[in-house]
């Protein structure tokens, strides 16, 4: 997994609670930023009482974009050295959450480490800002059931529901449906939601005309 972190050949991001370590495909990347990352992500978070972002996580954010790629030990001593590590780990989950910065590399002596996400993958970040949520969904949608081959409505909206409300989940499952991009499927009991596979066009064969058996001729009489 670092092999691929370093290459940029895949991105580590922390949108859901279960599971920390879920590993995104450089090329579905900025769809999955489009729908969580941050539209100005130079602009430094803020700390305050409707932010999203602890006074820690503000503190770290400027420590990263200063000094990263930067290791979470050293961080640590910039921020002070008083700053316990589960404190740090929480400050650092607001910005990984926000796509603000990622884990970009491991060491065994001083253990993972960050980068803020716009420097770390520039390109990516700036594809992301150019998609809609909309066209991010749908893509998504289309991406994810390329992999399981159907899943349900109620499959499709826990799923996705972790980086979008579930209304636009609908919304766009709906529109896509409407389109004839997705159909459904029956299996069993169940109803599920697939990719609609490309139409196989049937070509008629025409009839292999048969020549008529060619005659002998008789042979001639001395």
């Amino acid at each position: 997994m670092v092999r691929l972190l370093r290459e940029r050949a895949a991105f580590e991001a922390n949108l859901f609670d279960e599971n920390n370590n879920f590993l995104v495909a450089a090329s579905v990347f900025p769809y999955f930023y489009a729908l969580v990352g941050e539209r100005n992500p130079r602009q430094a978070p803020k700390a305050g009482p409707r932010s999203e972002y602890s006074q820690l996580a503000c503190d770290s954010f400027e420590v990263i974009r200063r000094q990263g790629p930067i290791s979470k030990q050293k961080m640590v001593e910039a921020l002070g050295g008083s700053i316990s590590l589960a404190a740090l780990d929480h400050a650092l989950g607001e910005l990984w959450s926000r796509l603000r910065i990622t884990r970009v590399d491991y060491s065994p002596t001083e253990g993972s480490v960050w980068d803020v996400l716009y420097r770390w993958a520039p390109d990516a970040v700036r594809e992301g800002i150019g998609i809609s949520v909309g066209e991010a969904l749908s893509a998504l949608i289309s991406k994810y059931l390329d992999c399981v081959i159907a899943a349900d409505q109620q499959e499709l909206e826990n799923f996705f529901g972790n980086l979008v409300p579930r209304s636009r989940v609908r919304e766009a499952v709906n529109a896509l449906l409407a389109a004839r991009e997705l159909s459904f499927i029956h299996v069993g009991n169940r109803s599920l939601i697939q990719v609609t596979p490309p139409k196989t066009e049937m070509t008629t064969r025409a009839p292999e005309q048969r020549s008529a058996p060619r005659r002998t001729p008789a042979p001639r009489r001395a």
